[in-house]
């Protein structure tokens, strides 16, 4: 099967998969069958319930099996196909209702929340859910179900055996004849009679093999069930609650635009402060139960075998006269039908298809990406949703940059500028963190053994949590939450764990963009431009302070941007140089180069305009006094939110890199700290070190700029940069 999967992690054609393939990570390049299914080109190669796949292309065949690990979480599963769906609808709903303003489709898809549903749900209070009146029931009737449990009804069966005269109570119809065909059960003999010592009886044994209690039985492992699947969804409620309050409490020191964006991004869910408490309490109860259920597995009736457990019950019970009018056994009935309807309405044991995943979960990343843009300034008058392989979306954004995002026909997520990718983000629906270690350890080291030369900066999306972040070791931790500029050794593919029940997934998405869209230009400053020597010794001359010669003399490089009346003045100058008698046999030449020279600076203009804006607020600099040029670096600064950004060199090797150094800078305690809050305030990653708030991470060498100056403790990460580097 030479060359055809593709790999979407690497941007290439593979000829076979290894022998534990990622979720989502290959996909069938020509039409042929998957799992015995037809399956056309970019079809994701997914696992059977069992974990195997199996693979025919053009007359070839391939199979293997997946790890335990890939197979998706029911709850991520069904979380990520919500999000699909209702983007499916939102981008092919009917427009708004008469008298209410017209939405395009983008509108539409775009304003659908990337949280879970169910999440959104319990934040807005849902109260007539089947799953709240099911809480409510088991509030009322599990003492009941207890009841039951320790003390059953059961049904007496006759029995017949052999027992002592004493405790004879009343004899089996053929106990005479018995008792005549054994002399060993004989006493003694009389001329009367025999006198037995042992007879043939009857006795009634309690039977608890009934349906009511066979239903009883299985409750108890249905609700067992049921709380365990409400308790994560709580967790991952409160989990949401959490992130919630967090940026709530970042309000209060960030800009007003960033205060405003983030209320917004608050406010889209609920009034959260108010459900904190309740969520506690229904988490608390949640486990009460649980406690108390698990205990009814040494109940008398559970564990007494006789129950049958093989019986297949349907949603409605059948009414028998226990159930009817027994009140302990009528209340576990009501109970039963209760958590029938939470299965049959909420679907308890509903299962995703791996390949119904992975697409949704495409639809998630894409989902990311475009609210990112709107976090960062972004807008665009396209009419149409994103879709796989559809029509480009145009993005028009601060400095009057225009971005394209496309949905390539893979599934991956491409944002680019003049026909060059700036970012492509790939999702990857393989838990990756969600288990530990070890396919994460293997990725990353394939990962940094192959990050060169791609054809555009990378970043690998995967449903990861902070909780599974905090789990890893510390040299995984990071390697697990980055856009690739804080790689030892060079940029590489970036790793970022988005997921439907973390509302940060957009900043961490906001994070990769907003380094991609800005390094790119500052890795070019100062713009340089060919100049000929004898225009350039005109300009030196003349005492322009935004311009400068190159040590070469032979490029003008532009440190600042101009003012208007500097840049007519440029024109003017080019335009007299271009007027000047030449020979003939020069003349051509000379107004080629002058024309050359005027749009190389054009060009170099429109990257120091979008440098000139503030890449936290977007506001352009009030005066270009406002933007300092240093020995081939710059540093300005906003008067609107009061923020600084530019570029730095590294003292180790030299490259330049963009910085923000927000007015409210906090002191950085720690990975998480270095690249948590707004994804729009952080370009080169901080150090790790809360003694040095001032230095960042090189992100072409992976040295930190404060190891050599740190008169504190040690960064954690420095002392491992080394040893990471080897590695590779």
């Amino acid at each position: 099967m030479a060359h055809q999967f593709w790999d979407r992690v690497t941007g290439a054609r593979a000829g076979r998969l290894p022998a534990r393939p990622l979720l989502g990570r290959y996909q069938l390049t020509v039409p042929g069958k998957a799992n015995g299914h037809d399956a056309g080109p970019h079809t994701p190669v997914t696992p059977t319930g069992s974990g195997r796949w199996s693979v025919r292309m053009s007359g070839s065949v391939g199979e293997g099996y997946f790890s335990r690990d890939a197979l998706p979480d029911r709850a991520l599963a069904a979380r990520t196909v919500a999000i699909a769906n209702a983007l499916g609808a939102a981008a092919h709903e009917s427009p708004a209702e008469p008298g209410s303003p017209d939405e395009t489709a983008y509108e539409r898809w775009v304003a659908v929340p990337p949280l879970a549903t169910d999440l959104i749900a319990q934040l807005r209070g849902v109260s007539d859910d089947p799953v709240d009146l099911l809480e409510q029931a088991i509030d009322a009737d599990l003492g009941r179900l207890e009841a039951v449990c320790q003390r059953p009804e059961t049904r007496l069966r006759p029995e017949t055996s052999v027992v002592l005269l004493s405790r004879t109570r009343r004899m089996a119809q053929d106990a005479i004849t018995y008792l005549a065909a054994h002399t060993e059960d004989w006493q003694r003999r009389s001329v009367t009679g025999v006198f037995p010592r042992r007879l043939r009886a009857i006795h009634n044994d309690p039977d608890p093999d009934l349906y009511e209690n066979q239903a009883a039985v299985q409750l108890v492992d249905h609700l067992i069930a049921f709380l365990e699947w409400r308790r994560q969804k709580l967790e991952a409620t409160s989990s949401v609650l959490a992130d919630l309050d967090e940026l709530a409490g970042q309000l209060r020191d960030r800009p007003w635009r960033t205060r405003h964006r983030l209320a917004r991004l608050v406010g889209e869910f609920a009034n959260h402060l108010d459900l904190n408490d309740e969520v506690r309490r229904l988490l608390g109860r949640t486990r009460e139960h649980r406690r108390r259920l698990v205990r009814l597995l040494t109940s008398r009736l559970y564990r007494d075998r006789r129950v049958s457990r093989r019986t297949e019950f349907s949603s409605d019970l059948r009414q028998t006269n226990m159930f009817i009018h027994h009140e302990d056994y009528r209340r576990v009935a009501a109970l039963w039908r209760a958590w029938a309807r939470v299965r049959r309405e909420v679907g308890l044991h509903f299962s995703i298809a791996p390949r119904a995943f992975c697409n949704s979960y495409d639809q998630f990343v894409a989902l990311l990406v475009a609210r990112s843009m709107d976090t960062l300034g972004y807008q665009t008058t396209t009419a149409d949703a994103p879709t796989t392989g559809g029509p480009d979306i145009y993005y028009t954004g601060p400095g009057d940059d225009t971005v394209v995002l496309r949905i390539r026909t893979d599934g991956s997520v491409e944002v680019n500028r003049n026909d060059r990718p700036l970012l492509v983000c790939v999702p990857l629906p393989h838990p990756l963190t969600a288990n530990g270690a070890p396919d994460l350890l293997a990725f990353v080291d394939e990962l940094d053994q192959t990050r060169t030369h791609a054809d555009a900066p990378r970043v690998v999306v995967y449903p990861g949590t902070r909780q599974e972040l905090q789990a890893l070791p510390p040299r995984l931790r990071a390697r697990a939450d980055t856009v690739g500029n804080d790689l030892p050794g060079g940029p590489g593919i970036g790793l970022l764990p988005a997921t439907p029940t973390e509302i940060d997934s957009v900043e961490r998405m906001t994070r990769a963009l907003q380094w991609a869209r800005i390094a790119s230009d500052a890795a070019q400053y100062p713009p340089r431009v060919h100049c000929p020597k004898d225009l350039l010794g005109e300009l030196a001359a003349a005492g322009e302070r935004w311009l400068s010669a190159t040590t070469d003399e032979r490029h003008l490089a532009l440190e600042r941007p101009p003012t208007q009346a500097e840049r007519m003045a440029l024109r003017d100058r080019v335009a007299r140089w271009r007027a000047q008698r030449v020979p003939p046999s020069r003349r051509r030449e000379h107004h080629i180069a002058a024309d050359a020279l005027n749009e190389a600076v054009e060009a170099a203009l429109v990257r120091l305009h979008r440098l000139a804006h503030c890449p936290v607020c977007g506001a352009e600099l009030g005066s270009p006094r406002d933007f300092h040029a240093r020995s081939g670096t710059f540093v300005a600064s906003c008067r609107r939110c009061h923020n600084e950004w530019g570029t730095r060199s590294c003292g180790s090797c030299g490259t330049n890199y963009p910085v923000i150094q927000p007015g409210n800078r906090q002191t950085v305690k720690g990975r998480s700290d270095a690249t948590s809050g707004p994804g729009n305030e952080v370009l080169a990653v901080p150090c790790w070190q809360a003694a040095v708030t001032a230095a960042y991470i090189c992100p072409n060498c992976g040295k930190c700029g404060g190891s050599a100056v740190r008169s504190g403790p040690e960064c954690p990460r420095c002392p491992d940069s080394d040893e990471w580097e080897t590695r590779r």
